[in-house]
């Protein structure tokens, strides 16, 4: 009973631990700026990726980016987006298209997240159910946002740090409830539920950078005044 019982302890952390697994696939099949891979548990709508092109055994580049669009027992469909994360002035940009056998490389750096929390109990507590993800401190966002002079993160900024960075994953805390969101498609991917409750809140969200200010020239922008309903309106 003992060895059944662990054995089910096992399978059960094992998922546990697949969900943000990089998947690899080669591509099957193309039509326009879609592609096909075969299907994948680990990987859900909204997970993004990159497409390598293999040159030689020893030489392949990144040709575009993916963002699973939709899926069914067999296959999932991609689609491909322009790759731009490590371009450079003074480097041509690749020309070549993603074409079939090319690899596709889905739940793309997700082992580095960064958490947006209300305050300092709530990222404790998300930080510490989740201790395989190396976690950006929000310090570093809230840093770039302090200098933009901007109070209020869209969704552009939040992918703008996921690019400054190289990660893919976003957490984030409302209403008692935990969202990991992908930095590209901003679909969520999953959902638990949280213990602390949300009796502090600080904005536009927890960091030990203080007084994020508009400025005259930064038109549109104005700090967030309720928390939960800013991010909920976010990630809709």
């Amino acid at each position: 009973m003992k060895k059944v019982f662990f054995s089910i302890f096992l399978v059960s952390l094992t998922l546990l631990n697949a969900k943000f697994l990089e998947y690899k696939a080669e591509i099957i099949s193309i039509e326009g700026s879609i592609a096909t891979i075969k299907n994948s548990p680990n990987v859900k709508i909204g997970s993004s990726g990159v497409v390598i092109h293999n040159y030689s055994n020893k030489h392949s580049t990144i040709v575009a980016k993916a963002i699973a669009i939709d899926k069914d027992s067999n296959y999932i469909k991609i689609k491909f987006l322009k790759f731009s994360d490590l371009q450079q002035d003074v480097l041509p940009v690749p020309v070549i298209l993603p074409s079939v056998g090319d690899t596709v490389i889905l739940n793309y750096l997700y082992n580095h997240a960064l958490a947006i929390t209300p305050n300092f109990k709530t990222y404790k507590e998300v930080i510490a159910k989740h201790k395989d993800i190396n976690w950006l401190h929000p310090d570093l966002f809230a840093a770039k946002l302090f200098t933009d002079s901007n109070p209020s993160p869209n969704r552009e900024d939040f992918q703008n740090i996921c690019k400054d960075y190289s990660f893919a994953l976003l957490y984030f805390a409302i209403d008692q409830n935990g969202y990991f969101v992908d930095c590209n498609s901003f679909k969520i991917l999953n959902h638990e539920n949280l213990d602390t409750k949300e009796d502090k809140f600080i904005l536009p969200f927890y960091s030990r950078i203080k007084d994020i200010d508009t400025s005259l020239f930064n038109f549109g922008k104005s700090k967030i005044e309720n928390y939960n309903n800013y991010y909920k309106m976010l990630l809709r």
